[in-house]
C-alpha cells in the first residue's frame, strides 16, 4: 500500500486518485495540507528536482525559485501548498512527485 499525498481541490490529484481507483491500487489518502510527506521525502525531492519540486503556480514561486533547498523546506513547512503534488510514498522509501500514467504504471508493478 502506498501513501497518497494530495489536495482534494487539485486537478492533478483528482486525476491521480481516479487512476489509482481505476487500477485497483491500494493507498492511504492523506491531505498534505494537514500532514506533509515525511521530511526525508521532501528533502529528497528538493535535492533531486530543485525548484521543479515547487508549484510554479504558487504566488511566491518567482521570489523563492532561486532560494535553495534549506529555504524551500522552511517555506513548505509554513505553507504546504508550495510543494508539488501529488506525491506517492512507498513503505520502502521510494517516492514519486507529480502524476504521469506511464511512470506510475511502471512504478506500481
Amino acid at each position: 500500500m502506498v501513501d497518497f499525498y494530495c489536495k482534494k481541490t487539485c486537478k492533478s490529484c483528482q486525476k491521480a486518485k481516479a487512476w489509482l481507483d481505476e487500477n485497483s491500487v491500494e493507498y492511504n489518502y492523506i491531505d498534505y495540507t494537514k500532514q506533509l510527506p515525511p521530511q526525508r521525502v521532501i528533502r529528497a525531492a528538493l535535492d533531486k528536482m530543485g525548484a521543479a519540486a515547487l508549484r510554479k503556480r504558487h504566488r511566491r514561486f518567482k521570489e523563492l525559485k532561486d532560494a535553495g533547498p534549506e529555504v524551500w523546506l522552511e517555506e513548505i513547512k509554513a505553507d504546504p501548498n508550495l510543494l508539488g503534488r501529488p506525491i506517492l510514498v512507498w513503505p520502502d522509501g521510494r517516492w514519486v512527485m507529480g502524476f504521469g500514467e506511464e511512470e506510475w504504471r511502471r512504478l506500481l508493478k
